[in-house]
This record gives C-alpha cells, sequence and structure tokens, in this order.
C-alpha cells in the first residue's frame, strides 16, 4: 500500500532520534498542511497509521486510562480530566502512548502476515470494507432464514480483535506447515520438559470414602477418634457404638470420566488437591443430610508421553519463534511520528 506523506515545503525539517521501549523513533516536526481525507499519525517501517486508525485503538485505552489514573493518582474523572495534571502525567498524553505501543505490535503483527501471504492489504480502510461486506452477508443471511454463527452484527472493535486472531492463528498454521519436517527432538525435547507439567500432566485421581449420618454430632466423634488414632471407618465405628448410626462407602474422583460443566466434580478436585490422605473434610451437607469425606488416596496420572505430545510441542515452539520475531522486529523497527498530526487527535474529534 502506498500512501502520500503530506508536503513539506519551505519549512525547515528537525529531526530528533530518541529511544522509546527499545524501538528508534525518528519524531518529526511540521507545520505543514495535512491531508483533509485521512492524514498518517506515523509510519512504522514504511506502513501508516492513520489517524482514523489511531483513533479507533485510542477509543479502546479511554477506560483503561481513566482506571489507571484513578489508581495511581487518585483521579476521578471529570470533564477537565484530559487536559488536567497528575504528578506531572496528561491522561490524554498518556492514552496516546498506549495506543502508540499497541498499534507497534500490531502494525509488525500485521506486516509479518503480508510477508507470508495471510493477508494483502492491512490498512485500515481494508478493514472498514471487510466489517462492511460481513455485516452485509450476515443481513443477507438473516433475510434469507439463513443460519448465522455469533453475533448478527459485529461492532468495529469486536470484528478487528476477531479478524486479527484469525490471521495470526492462519500465520501459526502457515508457520507449523513449512517448518514441522525439519524440527528435530533435539528442539522439542527440552520445550517438553520445561511445560510438561502446564501443558501436558494427566491430572489426578482420588479415592475417598464417603461418610454419612443423620445428625452432625456422630460424625465428629467419628473424625476425632481417627484422626487420634488411625484406622478404618469401619474398626473405628463399632466401639463408639455408631455401627447403625454411620454409612460409609467408596467412591474415586477422575476428571476424565467427568463433564467439564460438572462444577461439583470440579469443587471436590479443588478440595481434595489441597488434601493429604487420611484428612478429613468439614461437615458437608447434600440432599440426604450430614456428611463429610476422607481423602484415602490421590494417584499421580503422569503425563501425556512425549510421542503423542510432538503434535502440540510443534504447534507451540512455532508459537513461541513468532514471538519472538515480532519482539526482534520491534527492537529493529523505524518509526516516524508527525506531531502535528497527533496533537490534532483526542477524544473529542
Amino acid at each position: 500500500m502506498v500512501i502520500k506523506r503530506p508536503a513539506r515545503t519551505g519549512m525547515l525539517l528537525v529531526f530528533l532520534l530518541v529511544v522509546v521501549t527499545g524501538l528508534s523513533v525518528t519524531v518529526i516536526w511540521s507545520h505543514a498542511a495535512q491531508s483533509s481525507e485521512d492524514p498518517v499519525v506515523f509510519t512504522i517501517n514504511d506502513e501508516p497509521v492513520t489517524a482514523e486508525e489511531f483513533r479507533f485503538f485510542l477509543q479502546q485505552n479511554k477506560a483503561l486510562t481513566v482506571s489507571d489514573f484513578k489508581r495511581k493518582y487518585r483521579a476521578d474523572y471529570h470533564a477537565d480530566f484530559w487536559t488536567s495534571s497528575y504528578q506531572g502525567q496528561n491522561p490524554l498524553d498518556y492514552a496516546k502512548q498506549k495506543t502508540i505501543e499497541d498499534l507497534k505490535k500490531i502494525k509488525i503483527e500485521q506486516m509479518l502476515m503480508k510477508r507470508y501471504g495471510i493477508i494483502e492489504d492491512s490498512s485500515f480502510a481494508s478493514f472498514l470494507k471487510q466489517l462492511e461486506a460481513e455485516n452485509k452477508d450476515r443481513q443477507q443471511n438473516i433475510r434469507n432464514k439463513q443460519p448465522i454463527y455469533g453475533l448478527q452484527k459485529y461492532g468495529a472493535e469486536p470484528f478487528y480483535s476477531y479478524l486479527h486472531s484469525m490471521n495470526y492463528q492462519a500465520l501459526i498454521d502457515d508457520l507449523v506447515k513449512k517448518n514441522k519436517a525439519a524440527l528435530t527432538d533435539a528442539e522439542l525435547k527440552p520445550l517438553y520438559d520445561e511445560i510438561k507439567s502446564d501443558d501436558f500432566h494427566l491430572g489426578y485421581s482420588f479415592d475417598y470414602e464417603i461418610i454419612s449420618a443423620e445428625s452432625p454430632r456422630p460424625l465428629e466423634q467419628l473424625r476425632d477418634q481417627l484422626l487420634s488414632r488411625p484406622g478404618s471407618v469401619q474398626e473405628s465405628i463399632v466401639p463408639l457404638g455408631f455401627s447403625k448410626d454411620i454409612a460409609v462407602r467408596r467412591d474415586t474422583l477422575d476428571m476424565d470420566t467427568k463433564s467439564k460443566d460438572d462444577d461439583g466434580a470440579q469443587e471436590l478436585q479443588e478440595m481434595f488437591m489441597t488434601m493429604q490422605p487420611g484428612e478429613f473434610t468439614g461437615i458437608l451437607r447434600d440432599h440426604n443430610g450430614p456428611m463429610m469425606l476422607r481423602l484415602l488416596e490421590t494417584e499421580d496420572k503422569g503425563y501425556v508421553p512425549y510421542e503423542q505430545a510432538r503434535t502440540s510441542l510443534v504447534q507451540i515452539y512455532m508459537e513461541r519463534q513468532l514471538e519472538q520475531l515480532v519482539e526482534d522486529q520491534l527492537r529493529q523497527a523505524t518509526m516516524e511520528i508527525d506531531e502535528e498530526v497527533l496533537k490534532t487527535i483526542s477524544f473529542s474529534n
């Protein structure tokens, strides 16, 4: 995409080289007239960010800025908030800087998407056309009583997020496809060892007893007895005289056999994860009355074998490679900021 830079005739250009978060930035002051259509706020590696796109992202940082100034300076939002100064910091400048940082990373990612053929045009105008086309298609499907997935009509912010995420994932998938055959065990096994506890652990199963009674008192006495003199429930209830009052049954909790929507099983697992074998829960209640649980054994089910995890490891490896590539590109990138255009942007225009 080719964008004409604003004309700068008969004026002295002043260049100031500064460093903003590791990025070499050339800041340009100019008093020349800007394009009335959509002036360029800054370029990164000659990729332009226009005022319309900048305002779009600035708006997304509005609530975050108000929240940050409330937290840092106890600043309340009021009519003059954006022009005020709090310990030398102006909220509008803060929001603009946050927007620049956001857009730098997004534009670098979009450049890589173009390089690898995922997208052809990264301009904001192209995005708006895609948004319009998407919503037209959805409205047409509604009129034709055809099924649609997701929203009936996309707003600009959620659609931008959705589109960028989909394109980023497509970029990862492309990198995986092109590089998976070349990746060796020497590259993937260290990654497996690093992340297997978080990503490839098979979880735990728990053997436990459910001990119930008609009232809490026998359960409390039994618990005190077993804590002071460990043994089986069956052996302990006889001398206490609770043979007819207490019922005991064993069960196993294994989340692999439970639905992900089973909140009760999730809560039970979280409880058992904090317990040692032989420990009791407090007195609980269900529709049958009071009960308590005693954890008998926790079985660590180990890890997904490396060979089975390899496909996922390739995906994770390439995600990391892409993240590093983006960081490297950010460090090496060059920016030009048109301060005159930047000054004209606020939340009121």
